[in-house]
Parts: structure tokens; sequence; C-alpha cells
């Protein structure tokens, strides 16, 4: 179980549950991010989804299907907090990995390539917006310091997994906050309201925190989607 899979995994046994194949929806992706952001293992998830499978199937539904990942969104947390309580005081690993791990997609070999790809792209967004200077600049330095990473990881050999999982993130929350900043407010309205609309039915339903890092997470994956702006993180390798 590669925790680097953890989108996919949550994806693959939340459709063999359901019994028949399901896309998942970007506002199930919104929540699975948000599992993966707030630290919930993925056994737990995965735990999550199978009990309240298990709980469903005993009952009567007249064929009727699991169409939403928030289903099992309440029993995830319950077993989060059971985790969580056991495991006060715990210990991780170290998170590094060397240049001579090669035996799955979390190898050097492929981190580099990942972001070399995710490179490419960024500076396309950098050329595509030449004539839009604030998010022109927003790309070009989110390229250049990936750029940086990669070099210093082609001189290494090993890195810190962990680390640089947050060196990703905060280039990916930098990008974020400069879409924010400089998308059209009438694009950043449309979004917003979007997003509401869809995250409404479960408001409450859902812990305070949780629902807003939820909605946030969806607004996020909408502001991408609109510029096309790539995942640099490790969670995304494929």
């Amino acid at each position: 179980m590669n925790y680097f899979n953890y989108f996919s995994e949550v994806e693959s046994e939340f459709v063999k549950r359901r019994g028949s194949h399901l896309l998942v929806s970007p506002l199930d992706w919104s929540l699975i991010e948000s599992w993966k952001q707030r630290g919930v293992p993925l056994h737990v998830v995965l735990r999550g989804i199978n009990s309240s499978f298990d709980g469903y199937d005993k009952r009567l539904h007249r064929g009727r299907k699991v169409n939403t990942l928030f289903f099992c969104q309440q029993e995830v947390e319950a077993l989060f907090l059971d985790h969580t309580a056991a495991h006060i005081g715990g210990n991780g690993s170290n998170g590094h990995v060397t240049k001579d791990e090669d035996a799955s997609i979390f190898s050097v070999k492929r981190v580099i390539e990942h972001l070399h790809e995710q490179h490419a792209l960024l500076d396309g967004l950098n050329r595509q917006h030449e004539n839009d200077w604030p998010l022109a600049e927003v790309f070009g330095r989110a390229a250049a310091r990936l750029h940086e990473i990669v070099a210093a990881l082609n001189e290494s050999s090993a890195f810190n997994a962990e680390a640089l999982e947050t060196d990703l993130t905060l280039i990916e929350n930098v990008i974020l906050e400069g879409l924010k900043q400089c998308a059209d407010a009438e694009t950043l309205k449309s979004l917003e309201k979007d997003t509401n609309k869809q995250m409404r039915a479960y408001k409450d339903k859902m812990e305070a925190a949780v629902f807003e890092q939820t909605r946030q997470n969806y607004l996020a994956r909408r502001l991408r989607e609109t510029y096309r702006v790539p995942r640099l993180s490790l969670f995304y390798l494929n």
C-alpha cells in the first residue's frame, strides 16, 4: 500500500465496494484531499469505506447505489478520532529515499521525471500568459523554484520525501494565492458560486472546520482546472 497512491487507492476502494464503476466527482476528490491534508492515514480511510459499506449492505436498499464518497465521511472521521487517540506520542519514519530505491513509482528517478514534466507545464503557462504580467510572474517564479529543486535532486544521492513534499506544497500554495489575486473577478465570483452550490448539501453534516477545508479544496481545484495548473505534489505521481 503506497501512500503516494493515496487518491487512487481511495477511489479504487470506493468503486470496488460500490459494485459498479463510478467516476469520483471533483467534490469527492476535494474530500479526499482534505483527509490527506489533515493526515488521515490511508488505511483508516479504507477501513472507513469498508465499514460504511458493510453496514449499508446489511440494510435493504432495493438496488439503490451509493453515489458519493461523502456517504463514508462520518465513519472515516470516527475511525480517525479513534486512531489519533490510540497513537498519541507515536513516532513516524524519517521519510528518506535514496537513488538506489527504484522498486516503485516513488523512486528518485520517477520523482525527477514527474517534476520535469510539471516544470515544462508551468513554463508553458508562463509563456501563455506573457501579456498578463502578474499571472505570468506567478507561473514564472513557480517554474524557477521547481527548477532549483530538480537541480538539487540531480546532485544528491538521497532526499527527504517529507521535506520535498513540504516544498512542493508551498509552491502550489503560492500559485493558488497568485491565481486568487490575479484571476478575473467574474471568474472568481462564478467559481465561488458553483463551490457554494456544490457544498450546500453537506454543510450541516460535517464539522465546520472540515467543511470549510473541503470547500476551499474544491474551489482550489476549480481554479486549477480553469487555468490548467498542474499538481506538483508527490501524491499525484502516476
